[in-house]
């Protein structure tokens, strides 16, 4: 049996972030992998300011800055209404307000700090089999190239995706809200520069998302109801670029062309409970949110940067994290994601509500949030992850 003192299950972003946040704590960690390194990953992520400034702290922003496009501008419209939101850099007194990053320049970065962990072990390709919890302790059995392995740790992490293999073996039910949408991604070629300026255009069926990406690209995320994705995905590549241009109008001028197109089926995944004994739920493990307003992954790193620095604080001072230490820090992350899943549930509502009540309350709101001042600001904090308690690993301090 091999003992560590930290097991991450789940090599993605989420789990590979928590393994390089805690590289100078001198912990013995294992993280398993199901799958080898991929470079495919076609998402492109949108970044809070928060979280750039996370990544900046683990060090490994100058891997992602060439491929980083700031936000200085969300532009938000409902077609063939009336009412536009405008959410500026300047409201909030910051350079950006965030970044798009493409998915697989994140976990090249990640993969590459892995490499280089001092007291890491990395099990890649593995397969958890089975987990279970007895005496304070939790054992796992993976399955290897080289034949199964058995694997025990006081505190583990499932990081493992929404059809979450640790999830299961715990018995942990899930809420799952199914939207009937699914969303489209692919990179835009523009004709002309996009201003920095992200663009969230919604419509009868969905949404559609012009973000900016370096040079003249817009990554595109083009969200309806699963039969009419299914529709454009079999559309040639001319008549794909004149739907969009059509749904996303001329605001960005005249779209050239669109590189290759992934479809991802959108539902709410929430896990009744994020912590058992000593395993805790990460990322989409313990929830699965609309990509609406961009809150999931920026919500997963807000998780990751609280436990880093409630272990890294615990050993500073000499003490040992506990499971028990699990639950507390369960409680402090409640707000920030309540709040994250509220404003993706319900904008997602509210934006495909055809009744006219909904809909007049809603172009009413858009038109007082753009000219009151204040009220933006506290909006875009909160879209930030400024608001509650906010771990130093968010702000402006290296580790």
């Amino acid at each position: 049996m091999l003992h560590y003192d930290l097991i991450i299950v789940g090599g993605g972003l989420v789990g590979a972030s928590l393994a390089v946040a805690l590289r100078q704590t001198g912990l013995r960690i294992a993280l398993i992998d199901a799958k080898l390194t991929s470079s495919d990953d076609p998402r492109l992520f949108a970044l809070n300011s928060s979280s750039c400034q996370f990544l900046e702290n683990l060090k490994i922003w100058p891997s992602l800055a060439a491929h980083a496009a700031p936000i200085h501008q969300v532009h938000v419209s409902n077609h063939g209404h009336f009412g536009v939101v405008r959410l500026r850099r300047e409201d909030v007194n910051l350079p950006a307000l965030g970044h798009v990053v493409p998915a697989c320049i994140i976990e090249a970065a990640l993969n590459e700090e892995l490499m280089a962990l001092p007291n890491f072990t990395l099990y890649r390709p593995a397969k958890l089999k089975t987990l279970c919890q007895k005496n304070n302790n939790v054992q796992l059995i993976i399955a290897t190239a080289n034949g199964e392995k058995i694997l025990q740790s006081p505190i583990v992490f499932g990081a493992d995706g929404p059809d979450s293999t640790v999830r299961e073996q715990l018995n942990i039910h899930t809420e799952i809200f199914d939207y009937e949408q699914s969303a489209i991604v692919v990179r835009t070629t523009l004709k002309r520069s996009h201003e920095h300026i992200a663009y969230e255009r919604f419509n009868v069926d969905g949404a559609i998302a012009m973000l900016p990406l370096t040079g003249n690209e817009c990554a595109t995320i083009w969200t309806a109801n699963t039969k009419a994705q299914s529709q454009l995905m079999e559309l040639s590549d001319e008549i794909f670029l004149q739907k969009l241009q059509h749904e996303f109008g001329y605001r960005l001028g005249r779209l050239q062309l669109t590189s290759k197109r992934h479809i991802f089926p959108l539902r709410m995944v929430r896990a009744k409970k994020i912590v058992d004994q000593g395993v805790f739920l990460l990322g989409n493990s313990a929830h699965t949110l609309h990509p609406i307003a961009a809150q999931g992954f920026n919500l997963a790193l807000y998780k990751v940067a609280m436990l880093a620095e409630s272990m890294m604080e615990k050993i500073s001072k000499n003490e040992v994290f506990t499971a028990s230490h699990l639950q507390e820090i369960s409680v402090q992350i409640q707000k920030q994601q309540a709040t994250s899943i509220g404003i993706s549930h319900r904008l997602s509502a509210l934006f495909s509500s055809h009744s006219f009540l909904p809909s007049i309350a809603l172009q009413l709101g858009m038109i007082s949030l753009n000219v009151t001042t204040p009220i933006k600001k506290r909006f875009i904090e909160r879209m930030l992850g400024k608001t509650g308690c906010v771990p130093r690993l968010l702000l402006s301090q290296m580790i």
